[in-house]
């Protein structure tokens, strides 16, 4: 099912966003997390997908800047090696999102499921490198699954665009 506009509006309304976020894991916090940008309650589904790159976009910037400032304070060498590590693929991940929303902002919709890809698949690889190495590294996780659960979001409303 595809989200059609209201017809005296392009606003999305209040149903097709609970309809979008029944498509992801966590339907309380999709929905809040997109109701936590006041953007959203003016947003056609371009603009809500917006949005959506752009919460994961600041999410993946903060928790890159996070696992730098671990890289930068960690003396142990096999320490340093695995922030530096996760610190590259946040270096990947992070650039993803800019590319969505340039193929959003060209409507290359069909393009963007390669992007959400390949930033889901960074972030699992900088979880991999953690494993259960440090405390940090919990504290890494939790933020590795946030992005992901975003990335989610911005899969489900950029592919409700390329089904238009």
């Amino acid at each position: 099912m595809s989200i059609s506009p209201p017809v005296a509006s392009n606003r999305l309304i209040d149903t097709e966003i609970k309809h979008l976020c029944s498509k992801t894991s966590n339907f309380e916090n999709c929905y809040k997390v997109l109701n936590s940008d006041p953007r959203t309650r003016n947003m056609d589904a371009r603009g809500l997908a917006e949005v959506s790159i752009d919460l994961a976009s600041k999410k993946a910037n903060k928790t890159h800047s996070l696992i730098n400032s671990f890289v930068n304070k960690t003396h142990d060498s096999r320490l340093k090696n695995i922030y530096k590590s996760c610190y590259s693929h946040y270096n990947d991940a992070i650039r993803d999102p800019k590319v969505i929303k340039n193929y959003l902002k060209s409507g290359a919709f069909k393009n963007i499921p390669i992007q959400v890809k390949d930033a889901s698949e960074e972030i699992i690889k900088c979880k991999k490198v953690f494993g259960r190495a440090t405390s940090d590294g919990a504290h890494i996780k939790n933020k590795n699954q946030e992005i992901k659960f975003l990335i989610s979001i911005v899969e489900v409303t950029s592919s409700n665009l390329s089904r238009n």
